[in-house]
């Protein structure tokens, strides 16, 4: 899979076509996700599918924006162990889904929702895992979407420090660090109201990532919208350097970090 031009194509789409999904290509996006790195592969996650006539009159009111679920031919929920992280490994796995889809052709959009037991009570699911992400999947209606245009992002110097918060780093830095191409993907990464909320901090040989808390993202999100930073930062340095780990949590340093944001993991490069 090309993931730079995967990243550099992905889009949120709201406006499905009816056109259902061949089974099949829900095969191969499982059995992808079932062999692909987990960011927290101690955490155990599945994947349930269904079909718009078997899901969305069940959680309309539970799932969707202030409670208009987006129409799709078909929906996947993701349910994990409830572990630390684990909303950030269902995030860094539902972006890593979404980018596979993206690849066969299929598009997608992130689904927001209320309640985990609400939404399994509705669809039968017996488990004891907590749903943690829900998918919309289909093909896009090109006659009904709208506002095609691309949100402004923010410049790798603006979102990428050296040893301490301030600090910006420049292109030059980076580039002699074959750390460049990483973070300009990293910075593509979707969020939620596009908030962009991601920061990162090189310090040695390591790269923090601090992620802004505000009252325009539930924490949910945020967590969300970490795992898909640290999946975009992550797939790059793997297929162009090494395989890289990250950890969720802190380090006991104080990087003069603000106080609406966060430290939330960190890697060695």
């Amino acid at each position: 899979m090309d993931y730079k031009k995967l990243i550099l194509n992905r889009k949120s789409v709201r406006d499905f076509k009816d056109t259902t999904i061949d089974t099949k290509y829900f095969k191969e996006i499982e059995d992808y996700i079932n062999s692909s790195k987990k960011l927290l592969p101690e955490i155990q996650v599945e994947m349930k599918m269904y079909d718009f006539k078997d899901c969305y009159e069940k959680i309309n009111e539970l799932a969707g924006y202030n409670g208009f679920l987006i129409q799709a031919p078909n929906y996947i929920l993701i349910l994990s162990d409830v572990k630390e992280g684990y909303i950030e490994n269902s995030g860094y796995i539902g972006e890593r889904l979404i980018l596979k889809a993206r690849d066969l052709g299929i598009d997608s959009c992130w689904i927001t929702f209320k309640d985990s037991k609400s939404i399994k009570e509705r669809l039968n699911i017996s488990s004891d895992k907590e749903v943690t992400a829900i998918i919309a999947l289909g093909y896009e209606d090109d006659s009904k979407s709208k506002n095609k245009s691309t949100s402004d992002r923010l410049g790798v110097e603006e979102i990428v420090f050296m040893d301490e918060w301030g600090n910006n780093a420049n292109v030059t830095e980076l580039e002699e660090r074959y750390l460049l191409d990483a973070f300009s993907y990293a910075r593509m990464a979707p969020s939620s109201l596009n908030r962009q909320p991601w920061r990162f901090i090189i310090d040695g040989g390591k790269v923090i990532l601090a992620v802004k808390t505000d009252d325009f993202s539930s924490d949910y999100e945020g967590s969300i919208d970490t795992g898909i930073a640290m999946l975009y930062f992550s797939l790059i340095i793997d297929t162009t350097m090494f395989d890289l780990k990250w950890y969720v949590g802190s380090l006991n340093k104080d990087y003069k970090i603000p106080a609406d944001y966060k430290i939330v993991g960190y890697c060695s490069i």
